[in-house]
């Protein structure tokens, strides 16, 4: 009998850096305030706060897609950092 456990799923999808100004921007642009696009994007409205306040920046890709589906954004990197 093999004692090693099963692999587990793990994402290990890179982290990406995203742009806090054009995340407001494109916020406020499409008429919704942070709670909205916290119940549109599936996030909690603290995270968005942080997203935007930068205090967090890096966000997983799912993350990444969350918001730019919410905002209707359809090139992903409109809202990473360059």
């Amino acid at each position: 009998m093999s004692s090693e456990q099963p692999a587990t799923a793990v994402d290990e999808s890179p982290m990406v850096m995203i742009d806090r100004r054009k995340l407001r921007r494109l916020r406020q642009e499409s008429g919704m305030n942070q709670l909205e696009l916290a119940d549109r994007s599936g996030l909690s409205f603290g995270y968005v706060g942080h997203l935007e306040r930068g205090t967090r920046l890096r966000v997983s890709p799912r993350v990444l897609g969350a918001l730019c589906d919410a905002l209707g954004v359809q090139d992903r990197t409109e809202l990473m950092a360059s």
